[in-house]
């Protein structure tokens, strides 16, 4: 099954400050996504769902310092990717 993938503001934007400073790490976002669209719970990135969240939302590592961000809409066939920048304190309040 392929997932449909949503890009949130946020992960938009730190996609595009990494394609202008850091190219690697923006190589790196789009193949996590690319794997997220396959099957978001196994894959690239050592993919770890977080806790004490009502949503399923998971996480993959970029690097050590960044991770990309993700809800899980199973209902809906649907990822939406919440941040590619940093951790993930205060973003799905």
């Amino acid at each position: 099954m392929k997932w449909k993938i949503l890009i949130l503001d946020k992960a938009e934007k730190d996609l595009i400050w990494f394609r202008r400073h850091d190219r690697k790490h923006y190589l790196k976002c789009f193949d996590l996504i690319c794997d997220v669209t396959h099957d978001p719970r196994t894959g690239a990135g050592k993919p770890e769902r977080l806790k004490y969240f009502e949503r399923e939302v998971w996480a993959r590592r970029v690097s050590l310092e960044h991770r990309l961000i993700y809800v899980i809409y199973a209902d809906e066939g649907q990822v939406e990717i919440v941040s590619c920048k940093l951790h993930c304190e205060g973003l799905l309040n």
